[in-house]
């Protein structure tokens, strides 16, 4: 009387979904954690981009140094030229002047970029570990239930 109740085709179509929800579980996990390898990766990159604008303002206060120091140079020559290399001297460290005072603006920015990007990262890092912990959770209770299920349905038949 079992076997009219349960039928074998039924029983086989209980393991195929059982295959693949677990099939599908581990690719949407997986998916989580690729999701968060991408996160560090544009983390990393912020911190890069960061450094690259903390790089151009050092080598830009370097050029402004040099400028200075080739204007006291200029200075103290007191060439008679015309005051054309005083001149060419102080546009030099004029520009650099103002070139730094602009890569400062940019430094302070880009720091306080950085820790608003790396806020949301972390953010956006926790929501994900979560929702993986409970497609995991999800998953092994699922799996757990079919496998009961199939268990119970073989037994009953025999």
């Amino acid at each position: 009387m079992a076997n009219a109740d349960v039928k074998v085709k039924e029983i086989q179509l209980l393991e195929a979904y059982s295959g693949t929800y677990k099939e599908f579980m581990s690719a949407t996990i997986a998916m989580t954690h690729r999701f968060r390898s991408i996160l560090q990766q544009k983390k990393d990159e912020a911190f890069t981009q960061e450094h690259r604008i903390r790089d151009a303002a050092n080598l830009i206060q370097q050029k402004m140094v040099q400028a200075k120091n080739a204007l006291e140079a200029a200075q103290r020559r007191n060439r008679d030229d015309g005051g054309r290399e005083l001149e060419q001297c102080e546009k030099a460290y004029k520009k650099f002047k103002e070139l730094y005072k602009k890569a400062q603006q940019y430094e302070e920015s880009g720091k306080k970029l950085q820790q608003k990007v790396n806020g949301e990262i972390d953010r956006v890092d926790y929501m994900n570990r979560r929702f993986r912990d409970r497609l995991e959770k999800s998953k092994a209770d699922g799996e757990n239930f079919l496998e009961k299920a199939i268990n119970a349905l073989n037994s009953y038949r025999q």
